[in-house]
């Protein structure tokens, strides 16, 4: 049986020295950025991914859900 899914990945980092909390890089690239960074100057730097799957397909809205009324 195929499963229906659909996967998202997040992703942002960042350098603490030059940026606090702050993210400096998002997308695909941020983690090799953040290490690249980190390796150039020594600074501490941080990453966060986000995963997410869904199973299945997205049911029909539900009929109630927002109806107009129209007078």
């Amino acid at each position: 049986m195929k499963r229906i899914s659909e996967t998202s990945h997040k992703v942002r980092s960042g350098c603490r020295d030059c940026h606090g909390d702050r993210a400096h890089w998002l997308g695909r690239n941020a983690l090799a950025m953040a290490a690249r960074h980190h390796d150039r100057t020594g600074h501490q730097t941080w990453c966060e991914q986000e995963l997410r799957t869904v199973y299945g397909a997205a049911g029909p809205a539900h009929p109630d859900l927002f109806q107009e009324t129209t007078s």
